[in-house]
């Protein structure tokens, strides 16, 4: 059975539910990771955009050329470099978003670890 009555709760604020050792409550730590998260996925969407358009470029250049090939050579010569182009495009891509996502995890558990409450120690991302 509640034995405390209404009146005498106190009304929400940062100092009854508790803040960070940052000085930021916990709705403001939120907001601050939803915020990353936020900016992050939207720098990742441009970057997958710009990567779909500039393959789709190399693959339109690549079958022209195909298009132009006199002998099997020429032709088996321009697949090669098609090829060649876009793996290298592809983990340059890769390496980008891979950095892009590890700086988001950074800077979350960073920010977690300023408002972890004393005594708690959050590993570190290498």
């Amino acid at each position: 059975m509640m034995t405390q009555s209404f009146a005498t709760l106190k009304p929400f604020s940062p100092r009854t539910f508790g803040q960070g050792a940052s000085g930021q409550n916990p709705m403001q730590m939120m907001l601050k990771s939803v915020e990353a998260v936020s900016k992050t996925a939207q720098t990742a969407g441009i970057e997958w955009a710009d990567f779909a358009k500039q393959s789709l470029q190399h693959s339109a250049t690549a079958m022209r050329e195909l298009a132009k090939a006199r002998d099997p050579k020429t032709a088996l010569q321009i697949q090669a470099e098609y090829l060649k182009g876009s793996y290298e495009r592809m983990t340059a891509q890769a390496k980008f978003i891979g950095e892009l996502y590890s700086g988001l995890a950074k800077d979350m558990t960073k920010d977690l670890a300023k408002g972890a409450p004393a005594g708690v120690t959050l590993p570190a991302i290498a």
